[in-house]
């Protein structure tokens, strides 16, 4: 068979949109990796409010939280910034 410039050009087209294809399909992989792992930390934040929210303030204050504080140690912050 013999070469054409068309033949020529429409390969190189298809290569270059694989590259873009590739690198869309990457930067997608990506993008839902990062939401798995949103999503992940959501559950168990959700799952800790649930816990923290059928205490009352005497039991959180036994394990040194506020009322306040719950909210930010549910998301995986510490229980105090540094003192």
């Amino acid at each position: 068979m013999y070469e054409t410039p068309y033949r020529s050009r429409t390969a190189a087209t298809l290569f270059i949109a694989a590259v873009a294809l590739l690198a869309a399909s990457r930067t997608v992989r990506a993008a839902a990796r990062s939401l798995d792992a949103w999503l992940e930390r959501r559950r168990i934040a959700a799952a800790a409010l649930h816990d923290f929210g059928k205490m009352n303030d005497r039991d959180l204050l036994d394990i040194g939280l506020g009322r306040a504080d719950v909210y930010r140690v549910a998301w995986g912050a510490s229980d105090r910034s540094h003192r």
